[in-house]
């Protein structure tokens, strides 16, 4: 008999020890520990013609573990022949199976979810760095090479998809204070930056808005849908608010969320035998699908063999349930392109500025 109750107490014994850890591996799978996919010290250029900075999160990350091509900052730059120092942030928590992007301030996220992102660097983060390294490569310059070096430099800031995903079916009242401090801390920001910049040289940005998260494949909260939207609309209304206000230089403010919209409904009105005087309808990019995801990701799919890929990546709007695809972003880069001509001749006098 003493023999029986041993053996038990040994059974339950090591039965907890594998319970326990399972449980916490389980319960921990929304809050992992995150590593950047781009990591080591950031090192700007010495010389450069036409250079783009990027800051954001994984919309304009070119250095994501996604076979997925160019992003719109790697066409950007192409299209004006530009060096572009990225410093966009993308991770890939093991558990989830997708990539998720950096936010404005990691100090916003819940105390869980702050300590899945500690290794992923918000935009103050990112200009820390950038202003250290900037400060390193122009040791020397006299004031004339500093002011050549700056009026040849265009800033891009894109944030927003995982901010609003962040405060998704949160209070709206709460969700609503953090979209007011998110938007105060990018002024904030540009404001440091503008500190840096000599005042003789023109400090040139192009900011997104945010793109309406309920039209990402990865979106279900149906419950909080409509406080979603009013989020999406706040921060856009405050973010355009304070860019007409900032007075460090021109931004070119870039709807992004106008721009997916079209897109969706370009192919949706196709599909429906409708042609509008604008030109949506034509589908001229003949986009088969705008809803679902060229791949799958998740857990499910982890167990699996690996990642299904749609066979005309293309033609799908989207790569993943985040994620633009590789056509969209060449899409994306070309509308900026198209817009930003007062920054790149200096001018103020420019359709889509702030």
């Amino acid at each position: 008999m003493v023999r029986l109750f041993t053996r038990f107490y040994a059974l339950s014994a090591v039965a907890a020890c594998t319970i326990l850890p399972t449980a916490w591996f389980l319960t921990s799978r929304r809050f992992p520990d995150i590593i950047p996919l781009a990591s080591g010290q950031f090192e700007a250029a010495a010389t450069f013609d036409q250079r783009l900075v990027v800051f954001g999160d994984a919309w304009s990350d070119n250095e994501t573990n996604e076979p997925v091509g160019k992003v719109w900052t790697d066409w950007l730059c192409s299209m004006f022949t530009c060096h572009q120092e990225n410093l966009a942030q993308t991770a890939n928590p093991l558990l989830r199976g997708k990539n998720v992007g950096a936010v404005v301030d990691n100090s916003e996220l819940e105390p869980l979810d702050r300590l899945s992102q500690i290794r992923l660097t918000d935009f103050k983060s990112q200009l820390a760095a950038w202003l250290a390294a900037e400060s390193r490569a122009t040791t020397g310059l006299t004031s004339e090479d500093m002011r050549t070096r700056q009026e040849a430099t265009i800033f891009v800031v894109s944030f927003g998809v995982w901010d609003i995903w962040s405060l998704i079916n949160k209070d709206y009242d709460t969700a609503k204070e953090s979209v007011e401090r998110r938007i105060a801390t990018i002024i904030a920001q540009l404001d440091i930056l503008a500190g840096h910049w000599d005042s003789e040289s023109e400090l040139k940005v192009i900011l997104t808005q945010a793109v309406d998260v309920t039209f990402l494949p990865g979106y279900e909260s149906a419950a909080g849908y409509k406080d979603t939207v009013k989020m999406v609309e706040l921060w856009n209304n405050r973010l355009r608010e304070a860019a007409k206000a900032w007075e460090g230089g021109p931004v070119y403010l870039f709807d992004m969320n106008g721009w997916m919209v079209d897109r969706i409904r370009d192919w949706q009105l196709y599909a429906a035998g409708i042609e509008e005087e604008n030109g949506l309808g034509k589908n001229e990019q003949g986009w088969t699908n705008v809803v679902e995801p060229c791949i799958e990701s998740g857990f499910r799919v982890m167990m699996s063999k690996g990642k299904k890929e749609c066979e005309e990546p293309d033609r799908y709007l989207f790569w993943d349930e985040m994620h633009l695809g590789p056509e969209a972003h060449r899409l994306l880069a070309t509308e900026v392109y198209s817009g930003i001509g007062g920054l790149l001749n200096a001018s103020r006098h420019t359709r889509g500025f702030a």
